[in-house]
């Protein structure tokens, strides 16, 4: 790199008085800018002077061999201080996350939340769906203004736990879990309720508990003449419902209604509905506990029926039945049945006779889920008529459809 004139002049700066100093600091900067500095050769050596002075003779000194190296000592070995044992105890291993339930705010939707590891245990989905379930409220679902027989049934169905309204929707699975969600089947709700509703009742043969199993019937009851009945409840006409009628589905102890449900409050007197001999009369009577009942209604449901025993001692409660004698219609023998009582009344016993219209007891709710409890909101009375010939024995309207049953209901009963 060639020398700029500028640098030249630095090199005798004595002499020189034309470079300034703030031109110095611009070429310092351009050095900084530029990265680079300009190359300025050394000045050349002043000439040495002659001597004639010859030089001296400097003498030499003696050396001294190096002392011998110490011997090496074995280094002293020290005692290693023994290491003390951990006294802590080590940490547990975290126990996995616990299963969660999350419910909508309105109860259709449930889901299951399951972390990988966590203890499942089976009775959880029954308890979250069980108690979702419970707290259903069928009036809004059914969008029916009171707690009426149809929504009794609707509840009283899906409260079984094999028949639970909740379907499984979706399963998603995340990096340390999976979740599980149910919801609510509204129109399942919907279309059982509206079968209760439907005024024609299609009744199946393995849904229909005979009083006799192995009869087949073929009857219009047309030989029953009109106005043979009083309505056993002052005041109180045969419900229009289908559900409250002969021959309606009771799912929950796998059989069929064999007679009329009489809505009629808790206390209200009962009267006979034709006169006759008291057959049985259940003075004395104590109400099973609901763990009992529901024992017996899952032998009913592994057997597809409900057994005799079960519906006649047990479910009826505290009945009477009253024989009618055989002169009423002619070849038959007719019985009535008046059962889920509170009350019979005292002079009311096993060879007493009654007279039509002659109060025999009060409405109550033995032998249901209710009487079990204490719960009398849904008292009434069961009432049945049965008929019996050589031909076997059979409930009042059995396996006729709606409009038949009605008009058959409707030429019997009378109101006084």
């Amino acid at each position: 790199m060639s020398i700029p004139p500028d640098w030249k002049s630095l090199q005798h700066w004595p002499e020189s008085s034309t470079v300034s100093l703030s031109r110095i600091h611009l070429m310092l900067m351009a050095i900084a800018l530029t990265g680079c500095a300009p190359t300025v050769p050394p000045p050349e050596p002043a000439p040495e002077p002659e001597s004639t002075v010859e030089p001296l003779s400097v003498p030499q000194p003696e050396l001294v061999p190096a002392p011998e190296p110490l011997p090496e000592s074995e280094p002293v070995r020290r005692p290693q201080p023994k290491p003390k044992p951990n006294l802590m105890p080590e940490p547990e291993p975290a126990s996995p996350a616990a299963v969660s339930v999350l419910k909508s705010s309105g109860g259709d939707t449930i889901t299951i939340h399951v972390p990988f590891g966590a203890e499942v245990d089976e009775s959880i989905l029954n308890s979250a769906l069980g108690e979702a379930v419970r707290k259903l409220d069928y009036s809004a679902l059914l969008k029916r203004t009171e707690d009426d027989s149809i929504i009794r049934e609707t509840r009283e169905h899906f409260s079984n736990m094999e028949r639970l309204p909740f379907r499984p929707v979706g399963l998603t699975g995340e990096e340390a879990s999976f979740s599980l969600k149910f919801a609510l089947d509204r129109e399942r709700i919907a279309a059982y309720a509206e079968n209760l509703i439907s005024p024609t009742v299609t009744v199946s043969p393995t849904l229909v508990t005979p009083v006799t199993p192995d009869e087949k019937v073929h009857d219009s009851f047309d030989y029953l003449p009109d106005g043979l009945l009083l309505e056993p409840c002052p005041g109180v006409a045969y419900p229009k419902s289908s559900i409250l009628l002969p021959n309606a589905p009771r799912a929950h102890r796998s059989g069929t209604h064999r007679g009329i449900d009489f809505q009629s409050p808790y206390g209200a007197p009962i009267r006979a509905a034709e006169g006759g001999v008291i057959i049985r009369a259940d003075h004395g009577y104590e109400e099973i506990t609901n763990d009992f009942r529901k024992s017996l209604l899952k032998k009913a449901a592994h057997i597809g029926r409900t057994p005799s025993d079960v519906f006649e001692h047990i479910l009826f409660g505290q009945a009477v039945y009253i024989d009618h004698g055989i002169d009423i219609v002619k070849g038959k023998r007719l019985v009535t049945i008046y059962a889920h009582m509170s009350e019979i009344a005292e002079d009311v016993t096993v060879g007493a006779t009654v007279k039509r219209g002659q109060t025999i007891g009060k409405v109550g709710a033995s032998g249901t889920s209710d009487g079990a409890l204490g719960n009398w909101e849904h008292a009434h009375l069961h009432f049945e008529l049965i008929i019996q010939d050589k031909g076997g024995e059979r409930y009042m309207g059995q396996g006729l459809r709606y409009n038949s049953l009605t008009k058959l209901l409707e030429r019997l009963f009378v109101s006084k």
